[in-house]
């Protein structure tokens, strides 16, 4: 697995702190701290085990998933399912069940909140550990398709007044909305000081005006329809991309959080290296 082979021992919670009292075992994950190691169980059962204590915490983590109508953008699977691999809304939801999983792996309760969308059974649960939560999860997030409007000004507010303190939010979204309207959203986040990873997902096509001839542009959430010829729009169109993202990101810095940029042609390995990395990433594209 990618989270076990590259991640483990990466994340960092709010695991700190003396020893008071043993409470149980935990089994060793490559990049644990050897010196947990319980080298007399070890001896008597060949399993690397580590000691946990009764002062350790758990640090609650919620991935914020958008599913509205403009992450379509790509191929659609069967029964109106996005295709895992090939649209945007399928790379966002491959990519929040991968942090659930690594979370839940470090022994992290989990929980989950969808913006929009269709079809899930439930469109929030609080963190929680034990694999039955993590499946729930999972199905959670295969019963569901993109659709409708984000409105991410109140959807960030209200999961950010539920989000409990000194927490890790993880935030999926591809952020089609003005940036200064919902932007100060995060600032729910910051006032619970939550560790905050904003996950700015798109299709690299969204950004450019790659097109030979003009075209009739068109959002799945509604709005007039829109001609354009590339060939005269497509510098204007440019800057008007790169103001946004620089927009977007210095928003989320602002708010003390840390920019990822998610275009769905990127290795997800990489942009998991991105999100435990200490800084933002730059938000030139090309």
């Amino acid at each position: 697995m990618l989270t076990d082979s590259m991640l483990m021992g990466e994340h960092r919670s709010r695991r700190v702190g003396q020893a008071v009292e043993f409470a149980d075992y935990q089994p060793y994950l490559p990049g644990m701290d050897m010196r947990g190691l319980d080298w007399r169980v070890w001896a008597r059962t060949d399993k690397y085990v580590v000691k946990r204590f009764e002062t350790e915490t758990e640090l609650p983590c919620t991935v914020v998933l958008d599913l509205s109508g403009d992450l379509k953008t790509g191929t659609t699977g069967a029964h109106g399912y996005p295709d895992l691999e090939k649209s945007k809304a399928g790379y966002a939801i491959t990519l929040a069940a991968t942090l659930l999983y690594f979370l839940h792996r470090h022994g992290e309760p989990v929980g989950l909140e969808l913006v929009a969308g269709e079809g899930m059974l439930h469109r929030s649960l609080p963190p929680r550990g034990g694999r039955n939560h993590l499946q729930l999860l999972f199905l959670m997030l295969a019963s569901s398709k993109p659709a409708g409007v984000a409105d991410l000004l109140p959807s960030l507010n209200r999961v950010g007044g539920r989000t409990r303190r000194r927490s890790w939010v993880g935030v999926i979204t591809d952020g089609m909305e003005e940036p200064s309207n919902w932007l100060p959203a995060l600032g729910a986040f910051a006032r619970r000081k939550a560790d905050l990873r904003f996950f700015h997902v798109y299709d690299s096509r969204e950004w450019h005006l790659d097109f030979d001839r003009p075209s009739v542009f068109f959002s799945p959430e509604g709005g007039a329809e829109l001609p354009v010829d590339p060939a005269g729009a497509k510098l204007a169109f440019n800057e008007v991309v790169q103001e946004y993202i620089q927009e977007v990101r210095g928003g989320v810095i602002r708010w003390g959080g840390r920019y990822v940029r998610v275009p769905t042609d990127r290795p997800l390995e990489q942009v998991l290296r991105s999100a435990i990395r200490g800084a933002s990433e730059d938000a030139t594209w090309g």
